[in-house]
């Protein structure tokens, strides 16, 4: 009995030791720093081929016996092991990983793990995309990237920003860096969409860009598209935002009736007074000739109760309130062990703040790649885009030419419309049509400029390529491609004849039709080898580039369209044969590369990276020296915190010391630089007289240069990469040097050679140097997550040497040896003469008249007159610092960021108040000028006596301290008195979003949802009184403003 029961014991206890081995073990996943679960986390028993992933709510189930150990692993988090026993459910809480120094980024012909970078290299990531909408990619990197400035330029929609990365290092040639896309490079990217990047690196110094040669001397911003993941099916994402935009600010000018009395009053004619003090009726009428029969005013509107009542206030008709900005994306991505795929499709809607301005755009984009075998890829990337825009100014002084400058040339008691009942001096009927413009000269209404034009301008454009990758070995990569770039532009603007004015009217009415096409086509062939031995690590890399730039365009015109419906809105059917005009033109250059890169690592410690690229260039095929560009590089790292001395300083993360040097070109010359100019009948005498004939002829207009050759940018960088306390601080500090050396300058041949022109040779030195830093801290207390990232750059520039080379004059800069690149030139202001003696004493040997009242300027040699010997500088358009800030906070899936984002140390040259501070025959008066000097000089005065004017009481109203715009001509000549500072501090956005809970959206089938808020340009602080201080070339005539933008937006993922 008792050997039975021992029996069955030993057999029950058997049983529950197998019950034990074999089990259900279930659990859910979390993340440290995400309030949701974890999906997608792959759970594996260690040892084994058992495992699963974790489902939509972060749970999972698999079969593993007591004592076994689960890995629990996700991208980005560091791997976890649990061991598995009876105690139920396991909840497991990954930990971030330092991803920062594992995530991969894309270079030159290839990608790098961060912690092996050896250059100077600045990262977008898609992330810092997609919180802000922004309309284009080059906006996304304001305020991003250390050393990198941004000038958004123009608030037009669709325009460019202009870039800058390390200063600018060229006087004559472009400054503006190349953009490589998917591997292709490019020179804008007007054409893509923020929402399909991934990523974007900037690469900023030589030992970076020395890969891409001759095209590389300002800079690298590479691009790498969004493509489908291999591990997952089908996903779907759709983004949307909408929003309203408005100015931000408004310049203050006068009222109609400060206006008349101020320009009245300052002129100083005694017949003009008298009438003035008869009332503003009586002015006006005398002033334009509007009695009797003149047909373009109207004979029963009462000009002086409009004017009495404010007049127009014609900044506000010609900007809209609300324009409205919109934008859709969609985007498909999936893939399997065959490979993946991406479509996407976004289209993009703004209309301008200022009226005849707008902007759309139509994207799509196709990414795929198959694996024909384990050692065989094919691929491709390709993009089409189109758009439609309109422009509503040009940053321009003329009021024939730009929107905002024809509304501030419009005198403000001028009505934007006549009334529907108004009748001009003939007796004919002019009710509705925009107003003449009285008492300024060619003026051009906004209203007639926006209205009676109809432009239909289209870009379409094709950017893509297709690839082969072939890896017969391990290690080895030989990857072909072709790439294109393909871009047609067409432009057909049709013109209606009117007449509002004898400077507002258009005789005939026109059309104009272009049509241009560039294509790029380049062919890479690269080849790449990587293997790791032991604690050595290298990569060969080697390739050959041939590329083809092709450009043709055809232009025509005519007048006199019979019947002007739309439909017939074209050349061939003008009648005019006599203006019809038509014309075309042509461009082609090559380029043939072969380029290496080694890059080699020791024990994750000592790294090295060598970079040579020789460049053959059709720009130079008559110089001396040959076609061919050599441009080398190096770059060195040591991982100080690898090393067995900082094995207790657990602390540190990350702990880079980087060293680089290099050299690279830019051939990004004038086609006409290296070229003879001759010059037929045209704007200059080139007739020969033979007998008593003027016959045709030809002159030289330069000579050619043939040693001209590439720039060469030489820079030497250093920087110190760190990051502690796994990530939660991080931040680089990194110092360079750039010479441009050959720089292209002017030389002037003596006048008995006959050039006409002066020639162009590699002359000049420009040296750009600066301190740049980034700092970040990232932390995490229970559910609340913050960030706090800035960074901020120290940047001079000068030139060196000129050796020769004559100094570039621009508008209104002078770039010489000892200065800064493109200067401003001009007078010191001093302020007013106070005094007829004051001026006399100061100018004895002045050649002009010069009273009291007029402009008072510091004569710099002492000669006793202002001449261009008294020039000097007076400022400089580039900001020696740059910087932004940007705070992120997130509390149980609410975020919210601010940026911010300014510059300091740079000016800008506020020409449009050379005409807001005039004579008031050129524009609205600013608010400014009852702080006008008035000087009337003895023949006023006499003839004011004359009249009965007490013209001294004027004199004494207005002593104030800007100049006598009727004074002596260099009052409004170039100086410091225009000279403002650029410096601004711009919250340049603010986001507030809400990502709903999981378990919620997925009941909709939606993975993610998120919601936000974001308001662009809600608050700047400068000193700049002109519209806004972000001006491309830092001369402002009026310059189209940024916009202030409130916009509600949605992210979805299914």
């Amino acid at each position: 009995m008792k050997q039975r029961i021992f029996t069955i014991a030993i057999l029950a206890w058997m049983s529950l030791a197998a019950f034990a081995q074999t089990m259900t073990v279930t659990g859910v996943v979390m993340a440290q720093d995400e309030p949701d679960p974890v999906i997608g986390a792959n759970v594996v028993v260690k040892g084994s081929a058992s495992g699963t992933i974790t489902d939509f709510d972060g749970n999972f189930s698999l079969s593993a016996k007591t004592g076994d150990v689960l890995q629990i692993s996700f991208m980005g988090y560091k791997t976890q092991e649990v061991k598995v026993s009876n105690a139920g459910p396991i909840r497991v809480t990954l930990v971030p990983d330092n991803v920062q120094l594992q995530e991969v980024v894309a270079i030159g012909y290839g990608t790098m793990k961060k912690s092996d970078l050896t250059g100077a290299v600045s990262s977008v990531k898609a992330e810092d995309l997609q919180k802000t909408p922004l309309a284009t990619v080059d906006q996304a990197l304001q305020g991003k990237a250390a050393g990198v400035t941004v000038n958004a330029n123009s608030g037009q929609p669709g325009a460019a920003a202009e870039i800058r990365i390390r200063g600018i290092g060229s006087v004559k040639s472009e400054s503006t860096p190349i953009y490589v896309v998917d591997g292709v490079v490019l020179k804008d990217i007007n054409f893509l969409t923020p929402s399909d990047i991934e990523s974007m690196e900037i690469m900023k110094d030589a030992s970076s860009t020395a890969i891409y040669g001759s095209q590389a001397a300002n800079g690298v911003i590479l691009i790498t598209t969004k493509s489908g993941h291999k591990d997952r099916k089908a996903a779907i994402s759709f983004n949307a935002y909408w929003g309203i935009q408005n100015r931000w600010r408004k310049l203050d000018v006068m009222n109609a009736m400060d206006q008349a009395q101020t320009e009245v009053l300052m002129a100083g004619g005694a017949k003009a007074i008298t009438n003035w003090n008869k009332g503003f009726a009586t002015w006006w009428q005398k002033t334009n000739n509007a009695s009797g029969k003149n047909p373009y005013y109207p004979i029963n509107f009462d000009y002086a109760a409009y004017a009495e009542t404010g007049g127009t206030d014609w900044q506000n008709e010609v900007f809209h309130k609300n324009a409205l900005v919109h934008n859709y994306s969609l985007s498909i991505d999936g893939g399997g062990e065959w490979g993946s795929y991406l479509f996407s499709a976004s289209y993009f809607n703004q209309d301008g703040t200022l009226h005849g301005s707008n902007y759309d755009r139509l994207t799509l984009r196709v990414n795929t790649k198959f694996n024909v075998r384990k050692w065989l890829r094919i691929g491709e990337n390709l993009t089409f885009a189109t758009s439609r825009s309109r422009n509503a100014m040009n940053n321009n002084a003329s009021p024939q030419a730009s929107v905002l400058s024809a509304a501030l040339a419009m005198a403000p008691w001028d009505p934007v419309y006549y009334p529907e009942n108004a009748v001009n001096g003939l007796g004919e009927k002019i009710g509705g049509q925009p107003s003449a413009a009285s008492n300024f000269t060619n003026v051009v209404n906004p209203m007639s400029m926006i209205y009676n034009s109809e432009p239909k301008n289209r870009v379409q454009r094709w950017v893509g390529d297709i690839f082969i990758e072939i890896m017969p070995v391990k290690g080895l990569t030989i990857r072909p491609s072709l790439s294109m770039d393909l871009s047609n532009n067409m432009d057909r603007t049709f013109n209606y004849a009117y007449r509002y004015s004898n400077a507002d009217y258009r005789e005939h009415n026109s059309v104009g039709a272009s049509m241009a096409r560039y294509m790029t086509l380049t062919n890479d062939n690269v080849i790449t080898y990587a293997r790791d031995i032991e604690k050595h690590s290298f990569s060969i890399m080697a390739g050959e580039t041939m590329q083809q730039y092709d450009y043709y365009s055809v232009s025509a015109g005519g007048q006199d369209i019979v019947n002007i419906d739309p439909k017939n809105w074209y050349v061939f059917n003008t009648k005019n044969d006599s203006t019809r005009t038509e014309g075309d033109a042509v461009a082609r250059t090559r380029r043939l590369s072969f380029f290496t890169r080694l890059h080699y690592s020791y024990d994750n410690r000592y790294i090295a990276t060598f970079n040579f690229r020789a460049d053959a260039s059709s720009r130079f095929k008559k110089s001396d020296k040959g076609v061919w560009g050599y441009f080398p590089s190096m770059a060195l790292a040591w991982r100080i915190n690898q090393e067995a001395f900082m094995e207790d300083a657990n602390y540190v993360d990350n702990l880079k010391l980087r060293f680089g040097w290099g050299q690279v070109g830019n051939d990004q010359v004038s086609e006409s630089a290296f070229v003879q100019s001759i010059e037929t009948p045209g704007p200059y005498f080139v007739g020969y007289i033979l007998g008593d004939n003027l016959v045709p002829g030809a002159a030289v207009l330069t000579l050619v240069n043939e040693n001209g050759r590439w720039e060469t940018n030489e820079q030497w960088n250093v920087g110190l990469d760190f990051g502690f306390w796994n990530g939660k601080l991080s931040g680089t500090i990194e110092g360079y040097i750039r010479d441009t050396k050959d720089a292209i300058l002017s030389v002037n041949a003596p006048a008995h050679v006959g050039n006409h022109w002066a020639m162009s040779a590699n002359l000049g030195t420009v040296r750009n140097m600066g301190l740049e830093l980034t700092l970040g801290h990232q932390n995490r207390v229970g559910d609340f997550e913050y960030g706090i990232n800035g960074n901020i750059s120290f940047a001079k520039n000068k030139v060196t040497k000129m050796n020769g080379g004559s100094a570039d004059y621009g508008d209104r800069t002078k770039t010489d040896e000892g200065l800064p690149v493109r200067s401003f030139w001009g007078y010191k202001y001093l302020g007013v003469y106070l005094s007829d003696e004051e001026a006399a004493t100061h100018l004895p040997n002045s050649t002009n008249v010069v009273n009291e009242g007029d402009s008072k300027y510091e004569d710099l040699n002492e000669d006793g007159k202002i001449d261009e010997n008294d020039c000097m500088v007076i400022g400089n358009p580039f900001p020696w610092l740059t910087g932004a800030l940007t705070f992120n906070l997130g509390w149980k899936g609410i975020d919210f960021s601010i940026n911010f984002q300014g510059v300091y140390g740079n000016q800008i040259y506020n020409a449009l108040r050379e005409r807001l501070e005039g004579t008031g025959q050129t524009a609205t008066l600013s608010t400014a000028m009852k702080d006008v000097h008035i000087y009337y000089n003895a023949d006023k005065r006499e003839a004011m006596t004359d009249a009965g004017i007490d013209w001294q009481s004027y004199m004494n109203q207005y002593a104030g301290s800007i100049p006598n715009p009727h004074g002596n001509s260099l009052n409004a000549a170039n100086s410091s008195r225009f000279i403002e500072s650029g410096a601004y501090l711009r919250l340049k956005d603010l986001t507030l979003g809400y990502t709903l809970p999981k378990k919620y959206s997925q009941k909709a089938y939606i993975d993610r949802i998120r919601v936000y808020f974001t308001a662009s340009n809600l608050l700047t602080l400068t000193g700049y009184t002109g519209y806004d201080p972000e001006v491309g070339g830092g001369v402002d005539y009026g310059n189209y403003p940024q916009s202030r933008t409130f916009m509600f937006g949605i992210n979805c993922d299914f």
